[in-house]
């Protein structure tokens, strides 16, 4: 796989991974139904910055074992 195909795949998983986030892994959860995700953007009680800021301090955590 080239650097492009790989690119594409690697946005393609986090697509996958941001509806399962937001969708198909609430529609059986008891603690965070997909009505609380969507509530809570649109009342104002998380923003997807500060999401995607959780995310980003997510991965950076976990790729720093990668540096020499």
């Amino acid at each position: 796989m080239d650097n492009e195909q790989l690119k594409k795949h690697i946005l393609g998983v986090v697509e996958d991974v941001v509806s399962n986030f937001m969708y198909y892994d609430r529609k059986d959860d008891d603690d965070l139904s997909v009505n609380d995700i969507e509530r809570a953007f649109k009342d104002g009680i998380i923003t997807s910055e500060e999401v995607s800021e959780k995310f980003k301090e997510t991965i950076d955590l976990n790729t720093k074992k990668w540096e020499g």
